[in-house]
């Protein structure tokens, strides 16, 4: 009769101490620990461990996979617990995900709650996202938002940003959307509106993501005296978001990188079109137009006639006869 016996001290390769960098640095375990510390102490950075690897390759040239990110996170107690489990069960939410094929031409708008310790009360968050590229258009906070304030949200990314004709925004069913005045708005806009079903906040899934990273990187992390400490820190994140973060629904890379790897010009994601729009509480910068005025006399000579037409070539002036004129700035 046999019995199983198991093969103590069958193992597979031990771990490794050290990391490579791309050109041949040798990395200690402990060094790529307190790299991944540093990082986590960093403002808005809370990444568990796939992102974090993508981000200390990216950052660092660190050549090292997830596995090992994953093994020095957990021993060090470094990974971050999920907020909440995700339903195995992903179908149903997969068919209502919007297929979109071009940047800027599926939007999702929400509102969070954003509590301000020192006034003891919660402000609104309204975000507006790209699914596309996962870029944040624009946001307002405020202790109250109405059908107005989503009208005027819109307007500033209709003058500021380099947008498609097709466009279609996806909301729940707020009181603020639903208005009639908004749905007007969007008509006229020629944007076609598409509302959630009630109880159904996976349908808007792209803004519910980013409102858990807000929950994470924010609600958890601040408390905030007034309204205008959170409005400053908003401003922050979302430059950084855009710019930096790293999101796995876009290949694990920022939505500004992300952009300009589908060809977009970062540079001009925002022109402004109107520079007297307000952006107090606007998560986009939009820099002020300044031009000065000059006024320009042009005199004719004393003995020239009246009938002496000026010319303007190349920013040159020149007239009719040839005579001398004076200009003062």
């Amino acid at each position: 009769m046999y019995y199983y016996q198991s093969s103590e001290g069958i193992k597979g390769r031990p771990a490794t101490t050290h990391t490579l960098t791309a050109d041949g640095t040798v990395v200690s375990d402990n060094d790529v620990v307190q790299a991944i510390k540093d990082e986590l102490e960093e403002e808005f950075i809370d990444y568990g461990y796939l992102k974090m690897t993508y981000h200390l390759r990216d950052k660092f040239n660190y050549i090292i996979n997830p596995k090992k990110v994953y093994r020095l996170m957990k021993k060090h107690r470094l990974l971050y617990k999920p907020l909440s489990p995700l339903p195995r069960n992903k179908v149903w939410v997969k068919q209502l995900v919007p297929v979109v094929d071009k940047p800027f031409s599926f939007w999702e708008f929400d509102i969070k709650y954003l509590y301000i310790a020192g006034e003891n009360r919660n402000a609104l968050l309204l975000t507006v996202i790209d699914v596309k590229t996962r870029i944040i258009f624009d946001w307002i906070l405020q202790y109250s938002i109405q059908k107005h304030d989503v009208i005027e949200l819109l307007s500033r990314i209709f003058k500021h940003w380099n947008l498609p004709e097709a466009i279609t925004v996806r909301t729940d069913n707020g009181s603020q959307f639903e208005a009639q005045l908004v749905r007007d708005y969007l008509d006229e806009m020629k944007v076609k509106h598409e509302f959630c079903h009630p109880a159904s906040p996976r349908e808007n899934a792209h803004i519910e993501s980013y409102h858990s990273i807000i929950e994470r990187s924010i609600s958890r992390k601040y408390e905030f005296k007034d309204i205008k400490e959170a409005r400053d820190t908003m401003q922050r994140f979302v430059t950084f978001y855009n710019a930096n973060r790293i999101h796995s629904g876009v290949g694990y890379t920022s939505p500004f990188k992300y952009a300009r790897s589908i060809g977009i010009d970062t540079k001009q994601l925002c022109i402004p079109k109107d520079s007297s729009v307000s952006t107090e509480s606007s998560g986009i910068s939009v820099p002020e137009v300044k031009t000065e005025k000059k006024d320009i006399l042009i005199q004719q000579p004393k003995n020239s006639k009246n009938n002496t037409q000026l010319h303007v070539k190349n920013g040159l002036l020149s007239t009719t006869n040839k005579s001398r004129i004076s200009v003062q700035f």
